[in-house]
């Protein structure tokens, strides 16, 4: 009698067909990650940052910020911070983080005692004739707005006060690009960041900070982060 084999053939390759793709689906997990990183604007003691108790990032000193790390996404998480070092948590919150998104989980304080995180979506699509430009004001410490203006007010031309944001501006790359930052109440006191530090394509964060202590306490400060 005469074994057919070309139908089993068939069944054992569609079995091995299905046998990769499931395996693939379990390993290529990027679909269902999301991206996340901490930034600490507290200057006093450093950070450990956890998600559901687990520690993500170590020791982010004072102007420091991690790298984005990848937890899984389309999921709710308990963030904390705690002094780096100790188990005392700084301050908690929940979040639901999406699948496909990018944050940023701020570490500042609202007031002289209410240090606080506070998140962020991060918007890191390119723009390959422009350089973009977010700006957050953290600074508790300012007695007034500030303004923000680039060389000729031109896109950028806006105040922002404590806990405000400027969402995603475009500007032209060249001199143009230069920043001007003072308190609205101080004018003659400036403070820039220069033109040579943009890149067309390039997404960057500027977190506006004062002093919290000291002589200068209430003296403004800025500090760029390169998001991509």
């Amino acid at each position: 009698m005469k074994v057919r084999l070309f139908p089993l053939f068939k069944i054992l390759l569609l079995m091995a067909i299905a046998f990769l793709v499931t395996s693939c689906a379990k390993s290529d997990n990027q679909d269902l990650d999301t991206k996340v990183r901490f930034i600490n604007v507290i200057d006093e003691k450093p950070q450990d940052f956890y998600l559901n108790n687990v520690k993500s990032a170590t020791s982010i000193s004072y102007n420091g910020n991690s790298d984005y790390i990848v937890p899984a996404g389309d999921k709710e998480y308990t963030i904390f911070a705690k002094n780096t070092g100790s188990q005392s948590v700084s301050d908690s919150l929940k979040y639901f983080f999406s699948v496909g998104r990018n944050y940023s989980v701020y570490y500042h304080k609202k007031s002289e005692k209410d240090s606080v995180l506070h998140i962020l979506e991060d918007n890191l699509t390119p723009d390959t004739a422009n350089a973009r430009l977010f700006f957050i004001n953290l600074g508790h410490t300012l007695n007034s707005r500030v303004s923000i203006k680039n060389e000729n007010s031109n896109p950028v031309n806006l105040t922002l006060a404590n806990g405000e944001n400027s969402g995603y501006i475009k500007i032209p790359v060249g001199k143009n690009s230069k920043l001007y930052f003072n308190l609205i109440d101080s004018a003659q006191v400036i403070d820039t960041i220069s033109y040579t530090n943009f890149f067309k394509g390039k997404t960057y964060t500027i977190i506006i900070d004062g002093v919290n202590k000291g002589a200068n306490k209430g003296k403004l400060r800025e500090r760029l982060i390169v998001n991509n």
